[in-house]
């Protein structure tokens, strides 16, 4: 089972740089392309959050649009700069999550199974699991205590040593992590938000955050009032699961030309 996690669109942000304006949704449009073209195809893709910088329709119908290419099935939670009611409004197909309140939801038609928690606390860019999220997440966990669980949430519960994002991170996340480590089925907590790749040993488990497919965060372990934005390699995180191991690879999307070995295959085409 292969699964694909794409986060942090942000598109409707247009980023002012010396080389001249980077509009995000060209990011996107790239990353699409990368999806598409990558071998073996995943057999899902996890959105996980803030598909549009400023939550609005025109935006998200972009987005839309532009996903629509992808083949394998789309699943989308929520991020900071998201609106629920216009995800459902704009992705009304999206029959998977509940018809009003959090948009959250479990999948347990995969090998693995998939807990997806939404942490958005509307209009502040932190998040947060209040007590009903808690709640719900321990039952989810209490009905399947013997199926491999991998759980996907836009903020990290935990400090991940990045001062300005750690001031951001999901609130109530010392709770989450007294239910994660009561349940030893959970695989990996797979997180997003932070703009930069973050790996941690985190309540028994490993806790994963998966870097932007737009831009990045600069690399900072002092305290700063503020970060700008970096344009490293965007990324993708996937995670393969097969004979009972769970493995985690970042695809960097973009082309990378040099350092090509010579007499390597090519993959088959995707049909």
């Amino acid at each position: 089972m292969l699964i694909a996690q794409f986060t942090d669109l942000h598109v409707g942000r247009i980023i002012e740089t010396a080389a001249g304006p980077v509009d995000l949704y060209d990011r996107l449009v790239t990353a699409v392309d990368h999806l598409v073209n990558l071998y073996p195809q995943p057999d899902l893709i996890m959105f996980t959050g803030d598909l549009s910088n400023h939550g609005n329709e025109a935006d998200y119908i972009r987005v839309r649009e532009q996903i629509a290419r992808l083949e394998p099935p789309i699943y989308i939670i929520p991020g900071n700069h998201d609106r629920r009611d216009r995800l459902r409004r704009i992705f009304a197909d999206h029959t998977y999550w509940p018809a009003e309140g959090y948009i959250q939801y479990t999948l347990e038609q995969y090998p693995l199974r998939i807990i997806c928690l939404d942490t958005l606390a509307a209009g502040h860019h932190y998040g947060i699991l209040d007590e009903e999220r808690l709640a719900w997440a321990e039952n989810c966990l209490q009905e399947a205590p013997d199926r491999p669980t991998i759980i996907f949430m836009h903020h990290p519960p935990f400090k991940t040593g990045l001062r300005y994002p750690d001031q951001l991170m999901c609130r109530n996340g010392d709770k989450f992590g007294e239910i994660v480590a009561r349940h030893s089925q959970v695989q990996a907590v797979v997180c997003a938000h932070v703009h930069r790749d973050v790996v941690a040993h985190w309540q028994g488990t490993t806790a994963v955050v998966t870097g932007s497919a737009a831009f990045a965060n600069d690399l900072i372990l002092y305290d700063v009032d503020d970060v700008d934005p970096y344009f490293e390699p965007p990324v993708c995180r996937l995670f393969l699961w097969e004979n009972g191991l769970l493995t985690s690879h970042v695809s960097y999307i973009g082309d990378y030309p040099f350092g090509l070995s010579e007499g390597v295959p090519a993959p088959p085409k995707n049909e």
